[in-house]
């Protein structure tokens, strides 16, 4: 029987004599008196039950309360939603709407269930199905609470388990949290049922993966000690590992199961079981995965349990794979096969000769030209606002998400000062996943929009960097930025020009909310703020309008230039000059720095790369503040050894979308220490730059070198985004960066191979030319040297299939001489095949 279908139980009719108005339900509500609550409902029959819900559901869905209010009222609100519903679905339904599902995670569940248990509804199971559906997937700030409700429902109505990837992520929260995760696991009377689904969700791996080691506390260790006792447990974790591997997926969702397979120490007998699913991930796997297999299944084989048929088949995968490290270990195994089994020794010779290269030829097509998306509708309520201003506090830093708040804080102070107090003060110091000099001038703006009294010792400090006017010299915009060069902290600027003026002169609207969420705000756009400016009599902040005029496309439509010229105010005459003429832009200073061979800090002089190129700035003249601190870049002699990280790059883009040449110097040195020193992230900074626009010189061509030669995949990849997009647009000389990456390799501080992979990845993606270019202008340095770089047979390679897909142009001199030699290596080999495409 569904709760639709359900009749109204008797005793709930009996007690409907006592009278207890919706009056006294909303009194208790408002009071967030739980028990009030419970003993309205006790004194209720159904009838006055179900009509008091339709009040209570309307008032839940309206944003007139205060985000610090209706959490404070969330736990009695939904203990009379629940003990007023007449169907599951309609709890369900309203305790999901608005700010109520924030509220979820201070649920009792208590008096929940009390009130549950006295109205005696048959559909506590369907509800508690229902709920686990909602349990947020991805856990965060909000899951505990939810789960903790479920979990009651879930025992209380002896329904099926729950299995969706939801109630299973935060069952998975749970036993990790318990202070025994061993006797979590063995005690729950979900383990039977959710074990299983560990390997059938897709989107666990990052909940599973957590460093751990075999004696260590927590979830994984609690899993594998359980299967040491049960071999029924074992076997599941041994298949589920392999079956969850096989479906594929991205590299980090699918580390957490082959660390598992590793700490499971899988037998040769356990993996003789499954060969042919190692079989398959030889093949298809990532390389990481396609390692593990072949681990397992040559212990298999060192134990004598693997089929000459099955291992001649796993041979002839793993010697076909790109990756050199596979290649290197399966040619060792078949070397040890022959000494074993010599009635095979000629089918290994033959497997270790290999048959014709089978790499798939490029074929160009024609290339995306990268679209930003749009920044999206402003925030429509103060309870948008405070939804979304706990996603950026909790670490959502979207430039959507940022520059939407920004705009809503500004546009409320005007409109409704002491309720926008009433939605910030609760999140003024809410657990923030922020940073640095952000956090400190993120956490003074909300202090400034909370304050009923004085103002702060660092409110008055910022004061004192701005003028009367609004106005702030170049030197202080450092202070407010930190010691960090990063243009992330641009916004750190601007949010303490927020702080200062939103107490001395509040506007309607920032001039600076972009249109596109990579940064750009249409000249248009801008044009019709200042005129509503003008007509309202204020004038924009000025650091936030500089940061406006940065935004601004670098080509203005000529109907608003005429009508910027009519603008009377002097940010109306700024931005009238600023369209009319053209875009101020710094001159870019290539500089190549050496180590210092006794460096002066406790670093060791090992730690700097030879070599490293970088671009200075200079920057134009007569530049504002704003425009001066993010266009001014020196570098020193030698090597930063401790570059720091491009923390969110979407935001270093997103404050100069149409000068990406500043975006490249500026994040240089850490975008070359990912190369030159193996660090990571930030990488994807170059798939932003790709939507930017503005010039692209020296700076933009040594980023991309350097991402395509990083050692994380993740940099490499965003990189060759970054290259298909401004091949798309035809801003990129792929010359330019094929001189680099070869000059740089020749140095000895990139490695080839890592550059080589990314440009193969590029021309089978299409961009046949660009990669041929990059290619044979890499080549020259290379092969000048008396003895070739580690994988530069491969670049050549790549060259000559490029050659044949394309229109191979002109050699240089240093590939033809190579060509002329003589010898038989696979360089020289691929060399003449390249000049034979030319001369062809």
């Amino acid at each position: 029987m569904t709760s639709a279908d359900a009749q109204e139980p008797e005793h709930a009719v009996a007690t409907g004599d006592v009278a207890a108005g919706p009056e006294e339900l909303r009194r208790a509500v408002e009071a967030a008196d739980v028990t009030g609550v419970v003993a309205w409902v006790r004194r209720t029959g159904e009838k006055q039950r179900r009509a008091a819900f339709a009040e209570l559901a309307a008032a839940a869905r309206q944003p007139a309360e205060d985000w610090q209010t209706s959490q404070r009222r969330a736990p009695a609100r939904i203990v009379a939603l629940v003990g007023c519903a007449s169907t599951a679905k309609k709890a369900v339904t309203a305790l999901n709407r608005g700010q109520l599902r924030w509220g979820l995670r201070a649920a009792q569940p208590a008096p929940v269930l009390e009130v549950l248990r006295l109205r005696q509804v048959p559909w506590i199971g369907e509800f508690a199905q229902l709920m686990a559906d909602r349990l947020p997937v991805d856990g965060g700030w909000s899951a505990s609470g939810h789960w903790q409700l479920v979990d009651f429902l879930v025992r209380e109505s002896g329904c099926a388990v729950p299995t969706g990837e939801a109630f299973t992520a935060c069952w998975i929260d749970a036993m990790r949290n318990a202070s025994d995760a061993d006797v979590a696991v063995r005690d729950s009377p979900y383990t039977a049922a959710l074990v299983p689904m560990l390997f059938t969700h897709d989107r666990l791996g990052s909940r599973l993966d957590y460093e751990y080691e075999q004696d260590a506390r927590g979830f994984v260790p609690a899993l594998i000690r359980l299967g040491a006792g049960d071999a029924a447990v074992r076997r599941l974790l041994v298949e589920g590992c392999r079956s969850r591997l096989l479906r594929g997926g991205k590299p980090g969702e699918l580390r957490a199961y082959t660390r598992l397979h590793e700490a499971l120490a899988v037998s040769p007998q356990e993996a003789a079981a499954g060969a042919g699913d190692y079989l398959r991930l030889v093949e298809a796997g990532n390389s990481t995965v396609a390692g593990m297999a072949l681990k397992a299944l040559r212990g298999v084989d060192d134990a004598g349990l693997l089929a000459w048929d099955t291992l001649r088949d796993v041979a002839g995968l793993a010697l076909a794979r790109p990756e050199k490290t596979l290649v290197k270990a399966q040619t060792t195994w078949l070397r040890q096969v022959a000494r074993r089994r010599p009635e095979h020794a000629a089918e290994v010779s033959a497997l270790l000769s290999g048959p014709a290269s089978t790499t798939s030829e490029p074929v160009p097509a024609a290339l995306p030209i990268p679209v930003a998306a749009p920044l999206g509708p402003p925030l429509g309520s103060l309870a948008e606002l405070a939804e979304e201003l706990s996603a950026l506090l909790a670490g959502d830093r979207s430039v959507p998400t940022v520059e939407r708040v920004l705009a809503a804080i500004a546009y409320w102070r005007v409109k409704d000062q002491e309720a926008l107090a009433l939605t910030v003060r609760p999140l003024v110091d809410a657990g923030r996943a922020w940073w640095g000099k952000l956090a400190e001038q993120m956490r003074e703006m909300l202090l400034t929009v909370t304050v009923v009294g004085g103002r702060s010792a660092r409110w008055w400090q910022l004061a004192d960097l701005f003028r009367g006017d609004g106005a702030v010299q170049a030197k202080a915009l450092r202070k407010m930025r930190g010691s960090s060069s990063g243009l992330h902290l641009v916004l750190a600027a601007r949010l303490a020009e927020m702080s200062v003026q939103l107490v001395r002169q509040p506007v309607p609207l920032l001039m600076a909310t972009p249109t596109h969420a990579n940064g750009r705000l249409e000249a248009a756009e801008l044009l019709r703020r200042l005129e509503q400016a003008e007509r309202e009599g204020w004038q924009p902040w000025a650091l936030d309008f500089e940061q406006a005029l940065l935004r601004l496309p670098r080509e203005t439509d000529p109907q608003v230039v005429a009508a910027a010229l009519r603008l009377r105010s002097p940010a109306g005459a700024a931005f009238a000059r600023w369209v009319s003429g053209p875009v101020p832009d710094p001159v870019s200073l290539r500089r190549q720095q050496r180590a210092d061979p006794k460096p002066s800090s406790y670093y060791s002089w090992q730690r700097q790369p030879a070599v490293r190129r970088v671009v200075g700035l200079k920057p134009p003249e007569h530049a504002g503040p704003l425009v001066l601190e993010t266009m001014t870049v020196v570098r020193p002699d030698h090597p930063a050894v401790a570059s720091g990280d491009v923390e969110e790059p979407q935001l270093w883009a997103a404050a100069l979308p149409s000068h990406r040449e500043v975006v490249a110097a500026s994040a240089l040195p850490m975008l070359a220490a990912n190369a030159d020193l193996d660090h990571e992230g930030g990488g994807v900074l170059l798939a932003h730059l790709a939507e930017g626009e503005g010039p692209v010189g020296p700076a933009v061509h040594l980023a991309l070198a350097y991402g395509l030669a990083a050692r994380a995949a993740a940099d490499r990849i965003a990189a060759v985004d970054g290259l298909l997009g401004l091949a798309a647009t035809g801003d990129l000389d792929a010359a330019a960066v094929g001189r680099e990456l070869g000059e740089l390799a020749a140095a000895g501080v990139l490695k080839v191979n890592r550059f080589a992979s990314a440009l193969d990845e590029a021309a089978q993606a299409g961009a046949v030319a660009a990669t041929w270019q990059i290619a044979v202008a890499a080549l020259a340095p290379l092969v000048a040297l008396d003895k070739a770089r580690p994988a530069t047979a491969d670049l050549m390679a790549l060259a000559v299939r490029c050659g044949r897909s394309g229109d191979a142009a002109q050699l240089p001199p240093e590939v033809t001489a190579l060509a002329e030699r003589g010898g038989s290596s696979r360089l020289v080999a691929h060399a003449r095949e390249l000049r034979a495409l030319v001369a062809a």
